[in-house]
């Protein structure tokens, strides 16, 4: 008998409940790590929307999400963002831009995922992808919410991407880490809030620091 545990038993409508207000300010947060490589014409998917808060952020023609909680498809759908629970209910050669902040290292197959993704971008279209690269000094906790299955150093994120048939534009750290009172620094404005996430990813190394894949079909 399998002890597998499924991804609708762990992103349930409690997992939601937990990440939601954290998903409301990243969606500010996060915006300017991917606007950049959206027009506003671009059709966009973000994959593991949640309730769309960063979708709901940035300047684009169309707006898809892909979430696997129904909880947050609800909140999404009230947001204005159109969802579907799986990457196969999305026309191929639909999205000019693929993005995805922290939701790659939840699933129990990402190289499919991005494979899948693929077919779902038009020729010359970009996906651009955030996840955390968490280090050694990480200790195994049976009690994180979170649930990481993986963590990839820049290198590793290029080589998934390339494999995946990806032409990898760039991969770098993302040196970027939430301060403690956060959101009362965010009231000074976001030039004093990214300095003082900057300056508190650096103290962070090596514990924790992102990666960021820019790539192209």
């Amino acid at each position: 008998m399998s002890n597998t545990v499924s991804a609708a038993t762990l992103y349930d409508r409690t997992y939601f409940d937990y990440q939601r207000e954290m998903g409301v300010f990243g969606g500010w947060a996060n915006g300017p790590f991917f606007q950049p490589y959206i027009k506003p014409s671009d059709k966009v998917i973000d994959f593991g929307c949640g309730g769309g808060y960063l979708l709901k952020q940035l300047t684009c023609g169309e707006k898809m999400g892909i979430e696997i909680n129904d909880q947050a498809r609800l909140v999404a759908t009230h947001n204005g963002i159109q969802t579907v629970s799986s990457a196969h209910d999305i026309a191929d050669n639909w999205a000019d831009v693929i993005i995805s902040s922290h939701a790659l290292e939840h699933t129990s197959r990402p190289l499919d995922e991005i494979t899948l993704l693929k077919d779902k971008l038009r020729p010359g279209g970009l996906i651009v992808f955030i996840v955390p690269s968490e280090g050694a000094s990480n200790a195994f906790n049976p009690k994180n919410p979170d649930h990481h299955l993986y963590t990839w150093s820049p290198m590793c994120l290029g080589n998934l991407f390339h494999q995946a048939g990806f032409s990898v534009v760039s991969a770098k750290a993302l040196i970027h880490r939430w301060p403690p009172l956060y959101k009362f620094i965010a009231k000074f404005g976001r030039g004093v809030f990214d300095l003082s996430c900057r300056l508190y990813g650096f103290l962070r190394i090596p514990q924790y620091v992102q990666s960021r894949v820019v790539a192209q079909k």
